[in-house]
């Protein structure tokens, strides 16, 4: 719980002389470590530059807020209003001082900036008065949504969307001052509907205020309500961009997998499934927002196309005697890391380079289908290896064929050829090789720099920032520069192709509970955390998730119809999407997303900022700059309103999303004047 005594807004000071410039990085005001990462999260997913200070119970000393030239930061968040147990009578209280809020508040004033807080208590400082001591109880729901998002429209958040606040503690408030105080948000009945938020407007001194607690580590709703605060506290105008890209990778193509249950039967997907799910990605693109453009990506293993191929007629002596096998691989552990040079090659001596023939693969009418370019361009694709050989112990010899086998395979079926191909990257089979130097220096002496790693796996991930990817070295992977972009798992088993085996693997492996649709609402809940916290990485389906011709059929959002399990899960996220935003969701190909990383990590090295031109309580204009002014990644910046002009920088404007201008800095700052200046 939040609270603190009742501190006053100062009389405003007179603005400096004639024009000034505001430096837009936010400030952040947290108690430690964590509670600065909730609070910071959104402002580093847009790539908004930010400077926290953290404030222990003792106290703090305030940065420098201003300087000869005008205003170090051009937004205030204080989380919890650094609010500490004094005990006694004190109780709680803010561990600022009531000069230090002073201080802050004669800022806003001064220069026309915002502040946000949240996790507080209503009170005089908000506008408004509590509703009983908090809520809620485990179990206990109260939906919060937003009323009026007149204020922060490039939001693109929608009224009336009710999101849970179990977990979250909240306190229903009802507005006390009228004057000074509007709603901007509701809790759902209890007895009546509450107030959940405002924004308050103190003889022009600017606040929003939620009445509830954040945590964005594992709540979908802090990271969807994240974005009111970040669009009102910037004015929409930032150094940074929004952008939700849905990425769904299906591995395994042309193999056969073994099922979970019922155990002991297998599935290789059908070209009538295939055609199903290629007629539906133009149905579920018509459900999204507008600017919308999603398609699957395809991992193709192209042995399995040979073994289909030499399993019929006489196609073990059209094939050259059928496809590569060899024993069983033991497993080693999860994070293995293979001595450089060891190992036992575990392909057969012979063929030494691909040399099936196209006589061969067109024994597989999986093939054919892929082969046929309307068919192959309705997906993206990207290799997987060419048997799907384990390599955390596999050699070089062998990992150097696993890559040239499936080139030289995707460019004789003409998948290399398709519309979105992805020819630097990789799915490493079961997200392994990763430790072993050899297997990294082969994938990169064909062509390979980067590949999908797996987020369950802390090793695996950046550990400075959670939007960069990770980068292996030789310490701890045997080889420097491979670029390791994130993948989340889902609970669409790699082994499952009906509703009933993924929800009984979900019970038996990791405590799930219920049936089909309760595995869907878990997974909703996590896959909006993951896209409103605007993380760009894939989702991981497989081959057997595609199974729909002889399927039953199912339900979602009330709409009946057949569908396999990854369509069940697309539909599930992109309706409760739709239903929350007006923003478009974009898929990328393997390679498109890789670079997207990479260039992140390139313009973060800059330390860009954005300065805003003030003048008469209004922006009139930005200047974006960086060290040395020289930047090798454009930097984006987003407009709520158009720039005079956009200077040659090349521009997005998709959908109901802002605009956005990707500024090359080449020595020299670059100035926007805005078409329509901001009032403070």
């Amino acid at each position: 719980m939040s609270v603190s005594s009742s501190l006053v807004s100062p009389t405003a000071p007179a603005a400096p002389t004639g024009s000034f410039t505001v430096d837009s990085s936010v400030l952040v005001l947290a108690r430690d470590d964590s509670s600065a990462k909730v609070a910071t999260s959104g402002l580093n997913a847009y790539g908004i530059p930010f400077t926290t200070v953290l404030v222990p119970q003792s106290g703090v000393t305030l940065p420098e807020l201003s300087s000869s030239s005008g205003g170090n930061f051009g937004g205030i968040v204080v989380a919890s209003e650094v609010s500490y147990d004094y005990g006694g009578i004190q109780g709680f209280q803010s561990a600022l001082t009531t000069d230090q809020w002073n201080q802050l508040y004669s800022y806003q004033l001064e220069y026309g900036v915002r502040m946000v807080q949240y996790d507080v208590f209503p009170g005089p400082n908000y506008g408004a008065s509590a509703i009983g001591s908090g809520c809620c109880d485990n179990g206990v729901e109260q939906e919060f949504s937003f009323t009026n998002i007149d204020d922060f429209p490039t939001s693109g958040l929608k009224t009336g969307a009710g999101v849970s606040t179990q977990g979250l503690w909240h306190y229903p408030a009802t507005i006390s001052n009228t004057t000074t105080t509007k709603e901007i948000a509701q809790f759902a009945a209890n007895s009546s509907t509450s107030t959940a938020a405002v924004i308050n407007d103190f003889d022009g001194r600017q606040q929003m205020a939620f009445f509830i607690s954040f945590d964005t580590t594992w709540s979908p709703t802090s990271n969807y309500l994240q974005h009111a605060w970040i669009t009102w506290l910037t004015r929409g105008l930032y150094a940074g961009y929004r952008r939700v890209n849905l990425n769904t990778q299906i591995d395994d193509m042309f193999l056969e997998s073994d099922i979970y249950h019922p155990n002991g039967t297998t599935f290789r997907i059908r070209t009538g499934d295939l055609a199903a799910t290629a007629s539906w990605v133009t149905e579920i693109n018509s459900k999204m927002n507008p600017g919308s453009e999603y398609f699957p990506e395809v991992g193709h293993n192209g042995n399995g196309n040979i073994e289909a191929a030499s399993e019929t007629g006489n196609g073990e002596a059209i094939c050259n005697g059928g496809a590569i096998e060899y024993p069983e691989v033991p497993d080693t552990p999860l994070e293995f890391k293979k001595p450089l040079g060891t190992g036992t090659d575990r392909w057969p001596s012979t063929p030494t380079a691909y040399d099936w023939t196209t006589q061969c693969t067109d024994l597989d009418a999986l093939k054919i289908w892929w082969a046929t370019p309307e068919n192959r361009d309705k997906f993206a694709h990207i290799s997987h290896t060419f048997t799907h050989l384990e390599q955390n112990n596999a050699t070089y010899s062998d990992v150097y064929k696993e890559i040239s086998f499936n080139i030289a395979w995707l460019d004789q079926v003409g998948i290399s050829s398709a519309k979105r191909f992805t020819a630097n990257g990789i799915i490493p089979p079961a997200i392994t090789g990763l430790h072993n130097g050899d297997a990294l220096r082969a994938w990169s002496e064909n062509g390979i720099t980067n590949c999908v790693g797996d987020n369950t796996r802390p090793v695996l991930l950046n550990q400075q920032n959670e939007m960069h990817p990770y980068i292996t070295t030789v310490e701890a992977d045997g080889f420097a520069g491979m670029q390791v972009n994130g993948r989340w798992a889902t609970r669409i088993y790699y082994n499952c192709d009906t509703p009933e085996c993924t929800t009984q693997e979900w019970i038996d492996t990791s405590a799930g509970s219920g049936d089909f649709y309760d595995l869907l609402a878990v997974e909703k809940a996590d896959t909006m955390r993951h896209l409103f916290g605007l993380h760009h990485d894939p989702y991981m389906f497989h081959q057997a998730n595609l199974r729909q011709t002889d399927v039953q059929d199912i339900t979602i959002n009330g709409v009946t119809a057949k569908l396999s399990i990854f369509q069940a899960w697309v539909e599930t996220m992109v309706q409760e999407f739709v239903r929350l935003v007006n923003w478009p969701l974009i898929s990328l190909k393997h390679s498109d997303m890789s670079d997207s990383f990479a260039a992140r990590v390139a313009r973060d090295a800059c330390k860009y900022s954005l300065n805003w031109a003030a003048n008469n309580k209004q922006i009139t204009g930005v200047t974006v700059s960086a060290n040395g002014n020289t930047c090798n990644s454009p930097i984006p910046v987003t407009f709520p309103v158009d720039p005079t002009s956009t200077q040659g920088f090349r521009t997005e404007k998709i959908g109901n999303d802002p605009l956005t201008v990707w500024v090359q800095l080449s020595g020299t700052p670059v100035t926007f004047t805005l078409s329509t200046p901001i009032a403070f």
